[in-house]
């Protein structure tokens, strides 16, 4: 039973990275009002008032961000990775969590100046979510 729960973590875990890697850049997206790939705090579809548990919510101290999902961690309902990446899609950060993480927290330090940087957070349940932010 172990193996079988081991696998199927992996295999979400490697789905959500291959949807992350197809969501940027969105600028396309934003300029039609429209969300293709993910979710935003602006577009949330078909996930209407899951945006506060779900989006992403962004601190910045110097050259460190924080990012939080303040969202339930139980082996049915859980964020499963947070993903930092630049406007032209590179990633700069990963943490990838398990139903066990009391809380979905990670921390980047990031070096330099960027214009466009995409904050991601993949629940099991609700999809991928972004929210944009600058440094």
């Amino acid at each position: 039973m172990q193996k079988r729960r081991d696998f199927l973590k992996t295999s979400l875990i490697a789905s959500a990275s291959l949807v992350t890697a197809t969501v940027l850049p969105a600028s396309a997206a934003e300029d039609s009002k429209e969300t293709i790939f993910a979710y935003t705090k602006e577009h949330q579809g078909r996930w209407e008032g899951k945006a506060g548990s779900h989006a992403p919510i962004i601190t910045i101290d110097g050259n460190k961000v924080t990012m939080e999902t303040k969202h339930v961690m139980t082996d049915a309902h859980f964020i499963v990775k947070h993903s930092l990446r630049d406007g032209s899609g590179n990633v700069l950060g990963e943490q990838v969590f398990f139903p066990h993480d009391p809380k979905a927290i990670s921390t980047y330090v990031i070096e330099g100046k960027y214009t466009e940087l995409y904050a991601l957070s993949f629940c099991n349940i609700h999809d991928l979510w972004v929210t944009k932010f600058s440094k």
